[in-house]
């Protein structure tokens, strides 16, 4: 099997597989693989870097880790070159953000493949899932302020007929029993073929409505999209603020980053060209026309637009004490058993935080897939380093990439 048709991992419960025969059986083939859907993008020339980013970081271990003073940072870059050679040229983008302060970025392969243009720093990736650790940090911040918690059942917010018996701590951890709306062929087909449509969350809901549990909720983990749509929706009617303005305030009002949106970014913003691997083996096909339909489709589970340096330093951010207080960010990393078989390095789900353990080293983030892209945000506590890894090709080995990046910064230092 050449580059171009292998699988790999996908981290959306199965979502890619269900995506490939539905859209077999709907006959989409002109859809992904014959339409020919392009987009412009505008570059600079990526490089790899080295810097410090808070020389007053408060956040520090009494043990020596690694840094990007002694991690080998051409090592580094060259990982993403061989891997994006590859898988022809995947355009990659990565950060990896260190205990003391400093930083190593690196960027390889193409944000247009057609035209043949590098990507860089200055380009914007979609994160897919690893939408769902904001999502959920803008939850648990609610339930800091008293507005929300977690024992609160969704019949406040929703008619459905099991509302009552399912709570938020169950739709963050996925054992609501809730089915992904993602699954649901009509819907599919709708996603895909009718690529400028614009999803409102009450859409999504509508497919949410009509189906049923696919077991008692709080017996067992699941996957589903759906969970991460009704908590967009809860945020929205708690705050009375739109998604994109709670992930703005939250990333750029409290972390300090300022490239990362859902849908309201400036209109010269760069994006990155979307692509996939076509189901007919032709090879991979240009998806940015379909970025409408997509990314409202996807909304709070998985619609965040970001750049590798802004994902890691808000993961770190998070996981370090800077976003939520000590108390929460516990409960956030309280994981239930959860074995996934599209994820095989996971262990346990938290509240919207995966557990894995690559290389035998135990990380807390996520991991993403959207049609066109692919991302893995994880934090790894001692020693202290993050790494985030965006992609415009959604069939990327996330955990193979970051498996690589980590050997990489831990050489040396055990």
């Amino acid at each position: 099997m050449s580059d171009d048709q292998s699988a790999t991992n996908d981290d959306s419960g199965g979502t890619r597989r269900q995506f490939l025969r539905v859209a077999g059986a709907t006959g989409l083939a002109g859809v992904l693989g014959l339409a020919g859907w392009t987009g412009q993008v505008l570059y600079l020339h990526g490089e790899n870097e080295r810097t410090s980013i808070d020389a007053d970081d408060p956040v520090r271990s009494d043990r020596s880790g690694p840094s990007a003073t002694t991690v080998p940072a051409n090592r580094l870059l060259t990982v993403l070159d061989e891997y994006s050679a590859t898988r022809s040229n995947v355009g990659l983008q990565a950060c990896a953000v260190f205990d003391d302060g400093t930083q190593w970025r690196g960027v390889a392969g193409h944000a247009d493949h057609d035209d043949e243009i590098p990507l860089a720093f200055t380009h914007h990736l979609y994160v897919g899932s690893v939408t769902k650790l904001y999502t959920a940090t803008l939850v648990l911040d609610r339930v800091q302020r008293g507005e929300l918690s977690l024992s609160d059942t969704i019949d406040e917010w929703f008619g459905f007929e099991y509302a009552s018996d399912v709570t938020v701590r169950m739709l963050l951890n996925h054992t609501s029993g809730i089915p992904s709306y993602t699954g649901d062929a009509w819907f599919l087909a709708r996603y895909l073929g009718r690529p400028t449509r614009t999803w409102a969350p009450d859409d999504l809901l509508e497919v949410i409505r009509g189906s049923e549990l696919r077991f008692e909720p709080g017996t067992q983990h699941e996957y589903s999209n759906s969970n991460y749509v009704l908590l967009g929706i809860i945020l929205e009617d708690v705050t009375g603020q739109t998604y994109g303005t709670l992930v703005q305030r939250l990333v750029r009002d409290e972390v300090g980053f300022e490239r990362t949106y859902y849908r309201d970014y400036p209109s010269d913003t760069r994006i990155a060209n979307a692509y996939d691997d076509s189901i007919f083996n032709l090879g991979r096909r240009n998806l940015t026309g379909f970025r409408e339909s997509l990314v409202t489709g996807a909304y709070a589970a998985g619609g965040i637009l970001s750049t590798a340096p802004d994902v890691a330093g808000f993961v770190r951010s998070l996981f370090t004490g800077g976003v939520l207080n000590e108390s929460t960010l516990a409960a956030m990393q309280r994981f239930v058993d959860a074995p996934d078989p599209d994820v095989p390095a996971q262990r346990g789900y938290g509240l919207g935080v995966r557990q894995l353990t690559i290389d035998g080293q135990h990380v807390v983030g996520h991991t993403g897939t959207i049609p066109g892209y692919s991302a893995i945000a994880m934090h790894h506590s001692d020693p202290a380093y993050t790494v985030a890894v965006l992609s415009n090709r959604s069939t990327i080995d996330q955990t193979q990439v970051f498996s690589r990046l980590q050997q990489t910064v831990l050489d040396g230092y055990y």
